[in-house]
């Protein structure tokens, strides 16, 4: 089994906040273009009040929306920050992810899997890393929706099998003799929690996407 807890990665909500080259000059722009109008009018026919106070309007809302668009660019790092730093307190927690790998030390395993139809007969099936099939157990009839298989950790041979990581499949097929959709899923205590881009939990040690996790218990 795979010890010790612990948060991975870096956090992403600090990330230094930079104007482009766009957002800089925009209001910048506005202004040069108000003065230098301003400058080269007509002495004997200035810019009307009211056009000119429309104007102020304007460049005044260009700042505004680009100051409220900072704003809410820090508002939103920071949210996710707290975010990210909440969910380590899922750790020490159990959960449950769709997935197939799994670490076996040593004491018996319950694997999930979810069928899309009743099956008449289904298989178990555990494997190598490499591929190769370790132990393949007969579950019989089972009914449409999520069950679960214990696996001993004893081989085709009837040997122990050797700790470490394993993944399993399931085969089922229906009174028809067609093959039945079939969805495999891990249980264990999240171990860790990654605050970098892939937005991971780590389950049992093995980094699992958050996406893929059902429950939490």
């Amino acid at each position: 089994m795979i010890e010790g807890l612990g948060v991975y990665g870096s956090a992403t909500g600090n990330t230094a906040k930079t104007k482009s080259a766009e957002d800089a000059m925009g209001k910048d722009a506005f202004l040069k273009l108000l003065v230098t109008q301003l400058e080269n009018q007509d002495p004997l026919n200035p810019t009307d009040n009211t056009e000119f106070v429309a104007q102020l309007a304007q460049f005044s809302s260009l700042e505004g929306i680009q100051n409220l668009n900072t704003s809410l660019g820090d508002m939103k790092g920071s949210m996710n920050a707290l975010q990210e730093f909440g969910s380590t307190s899922l750790i020490g927690k159990n959960a449950k992810a769709e997935g197939s790998s799994f670490v076996y030390g040593g004491s018996p395993r319950k694997l999930g899997f979810s069928l899309g139809s009743d099956a008449s007969s289904a298989t178990l099936i555990i494997k190598e890393p490499s591929g190769k099939a370790v132990k393949e157990i007969e579950l019989g009839q089972l009914k449409a929706g999520y069950n679960e298989a214990e696996w001993n950790g004893a081989n085709n041979a009837g040997a122990q099998a050797n700790q470490g990581l394993y993944s399993f499949s399931v085969e089922a097929r229906g009174t028809d003799g067609k093959a039945i959709d079939s969805r495999t899923f891990v249980k264990g205590p999240v171990t860790g929690v990654s605050l970098s881009g892939n937005k991971a939990l780590y389950i049992d040690g093995l980094e699992i996407s958050r996406d893929l996790v059902t429950e939490i218990y």
